[in-house]
């Protein structure tokens, strides 16, 4: 039997992805933002427990995505600067994932989040057109949808929500809290929009403030048509706090079993040195292709997938 050699996309699908990219290559260049190239191999990774990082034979790692590289360029003097290439996830294969995915990330420094989120919509309307963007905090969209405070349920409650849902497990709040996150947005039928400030326990590396006597992340995520496209940060700048972090990342992974995943003490580093003040969002190229072009997955738009390399 003859292996099959052709792409998984049709060759139309390619060439109009390839007219998106220049259009996302102009639209940064029309605002003077620096397109840089980073390693995709690298000595360490993320300790988030949440992304499972590719190890290679001598060790190094494929990376996750540009974020520590970038950080350690606008550390040391380069102005608000954006990658659009490779990045790697172990195990993520599906109908809108593969391990080897297209991601467009970029920094803008004295960037508020919300000056962010307006660049971030002026993006996606270049390339799949204008269209009404509304905005929730994550408590008001849960509430919305399963009339749950996010912030005052006890982690009994929330199970039961959960539960009632389709949730089987029994795992940390912040898990209860994802799997919910995550039906709503089935759930919901509304084109575009954006959610933000999520609880503290999923603030990654954005920075953290009260509202409302509640601690949460500074961060957001924009669902359009019911795919997550963009997650974005104000951006943590505290080396102390960024190594608290890595350090609770490092005792979640010991508990999980999942494997040991050093501090990159370079990154470190650059922080001790001065991250200046800036926001900072990644985008999903190839979900954001599949959607221009009406796709039913991102194997659509991808030249060859997982099982065909």
């Amino acid at each position: 039997m003859t292996a099959r050699w052709q792409p998984s996309a049709p060759i139309e699908n390619l060439q109009q992805r390839s007219e998106i990219l220049w259009k996302v290559r102009e639209f940064f260049r029309q605002r003077g933002i620096c397109e840089v190239q980073t390693p995709v191999v690298g000595s360490h990774t993320v300790t988030d427990i949440n992304i499972e990082s590719v190890r290679l034979a001598n060790g190094n790692f494929l990376q996750t995505s540009a974020e520590y590289f970038l950080k350690r360029l606008l550390a040391a003097g380069m102005p608000s600067c954006y990658q659009l290439g490779p990045v790697f996830r172990e195990g993520e294969v599906g109908r809108w994932h593969n391990p080897e995915f297209t991601m467009l990330e970029w920094y803008r420094l004295g960037f508020s989040p919300s000056e962010l989120r307006q660049e971030v919509k002026e993006l996606i309307e270049l390339v799949l057109g204008p269209s009404d963007v509304s905005e929730y905090s994550l408590r008001d969209f849960l509430f919305n949808e399963f009339q749950v405070d996010c912030y005052e349920e006890t982690d009994q409650e929330l199970h039961k929500v959960a539960r009632a849902n389709g949730f089987s497990a029994d795992f940390r709040r912040a898990d209860v809290l994802d799997f919910l996150y995550s039906a709503a947005i089935e759930n919901r039928r509304e084109s575009r929009y954006f959610v933000v400030d999520f609880p503290s326990e999923s603030c990654a590396l954005a920075e953290v403030r009260e509202i409302d006597g509640h601690l949460v992340a500074d961060r957001f995520e924009m669902i359009v048509e019911g795919l997550e496209i963009a997650n974005g940060y104000n951006e943590l700048r505290d080396p102390i706090e960024l190594k608290n972090r890595m350090e609770h990342d490092q005792r979640l992974r010991r508990e999980l079993e999942r494997i040991h995943i050093e501090r990159d003490k370079r990154l470190l580093a650059a922080m001790e040195w001065g991250l200046p003040r800036c926001s900072g969002v990644a985008v999903g190229l190839d979900r954001l292709v599949a959607l221009s072009l009406g796709a039913n997955d991102i194997q659509q738009v991808l030249p060859f997938t997982q099982s065909q390399i």
